[in-house]
């Protein structure tokens, strides 16, 4: 740093206090949250956090029935002239994560959007701290014979039964919904003592910020939508379809580049020769055990197991780029990459409970034959396997019944950002497209050489500078503008 520069802090830090600062904006969210959030500490966190609970009732429509506790972390504003009457909350993906394992990234990479507004992250219900719907499922090595699929199948479903069963002593999984969330965060919303909230929601996320939209419209400021789930549709007939597509693409564009293809001249023929061999002898790896890393067990590695690899893989378009150099390495027998990603004892982020609470009522129970058949047409990657085993899941778990006009377009006139991935096959920039179409105030961003799951300080950038305006301005960010092909891996 310049003399003058530091010398220039200095003398700002003199005059105004910097350590002043800090202990007046502790001592403002101090006394905002008064007899609700107490100072917490996070770790990976630096600075001021603060926790609590609100507790909610489960069934809003039961007087006096149960209630289940919300968990609610606050990142106070970092700013001197304190924070605006709204808010930003996160609306986790996955379907869904609890939102405050997030609590690091608002801390860290959002530090512009932090100076004005505080940041409210609410585990959403049946999620970490409010009351997690969890499952006690057993891996394949945890069970004898595993190698046997039906003998896994069974002691895999006698387990969710077990679990649905211990789950109603403790909570009503119909009632662990999107419109459910929404009310809950509207509720924590009032309890904080916002007017109103700015919305940034991811992949499911999207979904809960447009129900809470819906449902409580004027509490709304600006909604980012991040890899944008339809409401009117399910996406889930064509996951694997479009998956299969984005691998067809991913090929074709590696025999594109001078490199890669000179590098991976046959790449189609070694992946089905690879699923091939997977489907009729599959390979058992031996890794470590992820609680216990000591310990290793033999993992079978199939056709299945690729699949899941590469449509994994393909989330991310950096990621992605590594596909073809994989794929040799694994066709020539070399599964050293592939035993080191595999991480059998792991917890998995979203609870299994409120993912079928979730996915029984809202997505499965409005699929049509047509639908069913179009999610089992043959693809390289499966050819509807995974939806047989959600429908024996939703079976065992049960649905609830979802509220008139639930499955509409969901219409608003706030500003609201649609930000997508080019290379985002799970949800492409068709589904933005579709939802800005009922959004007047809506523009769609489609940033080049971009995956589901990819978010960097460019897409960051993006949206936080539409958060912070709480209007769209085309900001010049070179994420918009990306003129240079992503690179493939390459041997050596």
């Amino acid at each position: 740093m310049r003399l003058t520069a530091f010398l220039a802090i200095l003398a700002a830090c003199w005059v105004v206090g910097c350590s002043d600062a800090r202990d007046r904006s502790s001592s403002d969210a101090a006394e905002r949250f008064a007899g609700k959030l107490e100072a917490c500490e996070w770790a990976g966190v630096q600075g001021e956090v603060r926790c609590g609970t609100l507790a909610v009732p489960e069934d809003r429509s039961v007087e006096g029935g149960r209630s289940i506790d919300l968990r609610v972390v606050v990142l106070p504003a970092t700013g001197d002239s304190g924070p605006a009457a709204d808010a930003l909350t996160f609306l986790a993906g996955g379907g869904v994560a609890p939102a405050t394992r997030y609590v690091p990234f608002f801390a860290n990479a959002v530090s512009r959007l932090r100076e004005g507004r505080d940041i409210v992250l609410v585990d959403q219900r049946g999620t970490g701290g409010s009351n997690a719907l969890e499952c006690d499922l057993p891996e394949p090595h945890e069970v004898e014979g595993a190698g046997d699929a039906s003998g896994y199948a069974e002691a895999y479903v006698a387990a969710l039964r077990a679990c649905r069963i211990e789950t109603v002593e403790r909570a009503d999984p119909v009632q662990y919904t999107t419109w459910n969330a929404a009310d809950d965060l509207n509720a924590v919303r009032e309890w904080l003592g916002y007017e109103q909230l700015s919305l940034w929601g991811a992949s499911y996320g999207t979904k809960v910020a447009r129900v809470f939209m819906r449902r409580h419209p004027d509490r709304v400021r600006a909604v980012v939508l991040h890899g944008v789930v339809p409401i009117e549709r399910s996406m889930w007939p064509d996951l694997f379809l479009a998956a299969d597509s984005a691998l067809a693409e991913l090929t074709d564009l590696c025999a594109a580049d001078p490199s890669c293809g000179a590098a991976f001249p046959d790449l189609e023929t070694r992946f089905a020769g690879l699923v091939e061999r997977l489907d009729s002898d599959p390979v058992m790896l031996r890794v470590p055990l992820d609680d216990v890393p000591a310990d290793t067990i033999a993992v079978p590695f199939d056709r299945r197991s690729l699949a899941g690899l590469v449509a994994g893989m393909l989330r991310s378009s950096r990621a992605a780029r590594a596909l073809p150099s994989l794929v040799y390495r694994l066709s020539d027998g070399d599964y050293a990459e592939v035993t080191a990603m595999q991480r059998p004892g792991a917890p998995p982020p979203v609870p299994r409970g409120v993912y079928l609470s979730i996915a029984c009522t809202e997505e499965l129970a409005r699929l049509t034959e047509s639908d069913l058949e179009r999610a089992h047409r043959p693809t390289r990657l499966g050819s509807g396997e995974w939806i047989d085993e959600e429908i024996r899941d939703c079976a065992i778990w049960g649905s609830g019944t979802v509220p008139d006009g639930f499955w509409t377009a969901v219409e608003s006139e706030a500003p609201v950002l649609l930000v997508t991935g080019s290379e985002d096959y799970i949800t492409p920039p068709g589904y933005a497209d579709w939802v800005a179409g009922r959004l007047p105030n809506g523009s769609v961003r489609v940033v080049p050489q971009r995956g589901h799951d990819d978010m960097d300080p460019c897409v960051a950038g993006l949206i936080e500078n539409f958060l912070i305006l709480g209007r769209d301005t085309e900001p010049d960010l070179g994420c918009l503008e990306d003129r240079e092909a992503l690179p493939f891996v390459l041997p050596g």
